[in-house]
């Protein structure tokens, strides 16, 4: 017996696309799978040496496969999503509730940070409830749609929320850029007003 993928499809940890033969060993129960559309069971007997490769489908099956597959990789993105959410408001709900208050207006959210380490790094974001509402808008938004609204932030907080929260790399990579541009932005006027301090070219007591 031979178990055939006939949609995108994961087992065991292990993802299977469209014509691939997937482990016996790997799908506790083949034929509700089956049943599903999810995979095709192959016997020699009926078909001699069945191969996937001699698996031919209608572009109409072909299509209904494709919309099944963007279906469930946008389900899973949402779903994602509204967990991140919920554990970033269950977090700023529980500070709120031990000292009301106590951040002057802000709420104090723990992210994971970048590390190259085996440990990882927490740091705290003190966000407003009006920079948290921002980050959350653009969440629920698709990513062209996000990443647009990205180049507009001015709040490090937020950017630093979206890409902690955030699993959609395009949102990410625009975060970051966000966030290099006002560093950037920051330093150049540092620099400028360093450069622009009055200078006394005639200190007092100084011969003329």
């Amino acid at each position: 017996m031979e178990l055939i993928a006939k949609k995108p499809c994961s087992f065991g940890g292990k993802k299977f696309f469209i014509g691939e033969k997937i482990p016996e060993g790997l799908v506790t129960d083949p034929a509700a799978q089956e049943k599903l559309g999810v995979i095709a069971i192959l016997n020699a007997k009926d078909t001699g040496e069945a191969k996937p490769e001699d698996t031919v489908y209608t572009q109409e099956q072909v299509d209904s496969m494709i919309a099944e597959a963007i279906e469930e990789a946008v389900n899973n993105t949402v779903m994602e999503m509204s967990q991140r959410q919920e554990e970033m408001q269950k977090a700023s709900a529980e500070l709120l509730e031990t000292e009301p208050g106590a951040y002057n207006g802000t709420v104090q959210i723990s992210v994971k940070c970048e590390s190259d380490g085996e440990n990882e790094q927490i740091m705290a974001v003190p966000a407003t409830p009006e920079e948290i509402q921002q980050a959350f808008s653009i969440m629920q938004l698709n990513a062209e749609e996000g990443a647009k609204a990205v180049s507009g932030i001015e709040s490090e907080n937020v950017l630093i929320l979206l890409h902690a929260a955030d699993s959609r790399k395009t949102i990410k990579d625009a975060a970051k850029k966000r966030a290099d541009n006002l560093f950037s932005t920051k330093d150049e006027k540092n620099g400028a007003g360093d450069g622009n301090e009055a200078t006394d070219t005639n200190p007092e007591g100084a011969d003329t």
